[in-house]
């Protein structure tokens, strides 16, 4: 992300208040990307659908459920490549290699079209034959380029073009809430159409800035699918990264006592659904400081660790430099959990006032309160995960993923035994002991540094 770390700094020399401001605005944005930017974006065309429907929005339900299962099956695929080829990229900008890395990204997007596509062909021939043939064919359309806009999402953190790639984003969940306004008569064909055509916008963009940013001498190349380039195991940790992410809102779109069916196929909760929709926005501040401390400050410090070591430091020299790199850790993390702790309060004290301005059932506050907790400790975990990439440490990251889809998994059923008081806080508790375990970890591997770094070289 060395792309990204080097435009922050700059921004960083300017130690007004505005310029701060100005600087976690941008960290926020490009941290939460398509993330944070589609949910509010998905809110603004739900309410644009209720407020131009005359009679009932029930069409406006089913859109908003369409367009998060997509989000949900588009992350789960794309995750197969995602941190593998992340991975291979960051190899190969270290190996002097940039020519190749954008033949290979081309190969792996038209094996991601296939793959999903042909998955996209299955689910549409199982489930929705029965459906009408435009909201079919739109959710497939959909569904294949959700898949590849994940994938492109991946070049952004190594691109210096931020103030480009927040416009594109900016214009393309735009462009879906006005097309939304445009085509709202024309109900969730209108909706998903006009999904599709933002989607594409920032597809296409990001896509052309790809091109201009890497230079390349052949249309495709195979590389990143030779063995000694794969690192495998990232491939189980993406995917359970994100069925962990998912794994409660799947269990209780299916359990009978907490979901409906929306059109047949697809189920929604009305009591789980909403509360954390709203809680992830809450997500950006934390997102904002993650990437600003671990891209400036930690980076700087990493850098000076292994350049020692690299450059035949002695102990001494090497111990210092370790101990400056625990220190910028160290403060990543508290100031993560200072302004997430803020953000936290902020949302709870504003959660009656938001509920009564989205017509909300004041019923669903534990559950958002909870919610709002949870996104909170989500931050901590992402920031631990991101440090285990850092420092090599793929098998822990591998059991961390896994470790949250279980745990969620479990501790959702749980719930749905528990009751209604309950739920939540599968979510939470999973989040919760993964992190701590995560966090305990990463202190007894740094302790741990030099003999790692020079016992255990293949």
């Amino acid at each position: 992300m060395a792309g990204i770390g080097f435009e922050l700094k700059k921004l960083l020399k300017d130690k007004s208040w505005f310029g701060l401001v100005k600087t976690y605005a941008y960290a926020g944005a490009l941290s939460s990307g398509p993330w944070v930017f589609s949910i509010i974006g998905i809110l603004l065309v739900g309410i644009i659908g209720v407020t131009f429907k005359q009679s009932s929005g029930f069409w406006v339900n089913e859109y908003l459920v369409s367009i998060t299962w997509l989000m949900s099956l588009s992350l789960i695929l794309s995750s197969l490549f995602q941190l593998v080829f992340t991975r291979f990229m960051a190899d190969q900008i270290y190996l002097q290699r940039e020519h190749i890395i954008l033949p290979n990204f081309l190969s792996v997007l038209v094996l991601s079209t296939f793959i999903n596509g042909s998955i996209g062909a299955v689910l549409w021939l199982l489930f929705f034959r029965e459906q009408d043939f435009v909201y079919s064919f739109l959710m497939f359309v959909n569904f294949v380029l959700l898949c590849n806009v994940w994938l492109v999402v991946i070049f952004i953190a190594g691109m210096r073009r931020y103030k480009t790639i927040l416009v594109v984003f900016f214009i393309a969940y735009a462009s879906i809430v006005v097309l939304s306004l445009i085509f709202s008569s024309f109900g969730i064909r209108g909706f998903l159409f006009s999904f599709l055509l933002g989607h594409a916008v920032l597809f296409l963009s990001l896509f052309v800035l790809i091109i201009q940013e890497f230079d390349a001498d052949e249309l495709f190349r195979f590389e990143f699918f030779q063995r000694e380039n794969l690192f495998l195991i990232l491939i189980p940790t993406g995917v359970f990264f994100n069925l962990g992410i998912w794994a409660d809102k799947w269990i209780f779109w299916f359990a009978p006592s907490t979901s409906d069916s929306v059109n047949g196929v697809l189920r929604s909760s009305i009591i789980y659904d909403m509360p954390i929709f709203l809680a992830y926005i809450s997500i950006i501040p934390g997102m904002a400081s993650f990437l600003l401390r671990i891209e400036t400050d930690f980076v700087d410090k990493y850098k000076s660790y292994y350049s020692e070591v690299n450059g035949n430091g002695n102990l001494s020299e090497i111990n210092h430099k370790r101990s400056e790199m625990i220190k910028s850790i160290y403060n990543a993390y508290l100031e993560i959990i200072k302004l997430q702790g803020v953000t936290l309060l902020f949302f709870i004290l504003l959660a009656k006032k938001i509920f009564a301005w989205l017509d909300l059932s004041p019923l669903y506050l534990n559950i958002y309160y909870l919610d709002l907790f949870s996104t909170a400790i989500l931050v901590l975990y992402l920031a631990t995960l991101n440090l285990f990439f850092y420092f090599n440490l793929l098998k822990q990251a591998f059991w961390l993923t896994l470790g949250l889809f279980v745990l969620n998994v479990v501790f959702s059923v749980s719930s749905l035994f528990l009751g209604a008081s309950f739920y939540g806080y599968g979510f939470a508790l999973a989040l919760v002991i993964t992190t701590l375990i995560g966090m305990y970890t990463l202190s007894d591997k740094i302790n741990r540094l030099e003999y790692l770094t020079f016992m255990l070289q293949r």
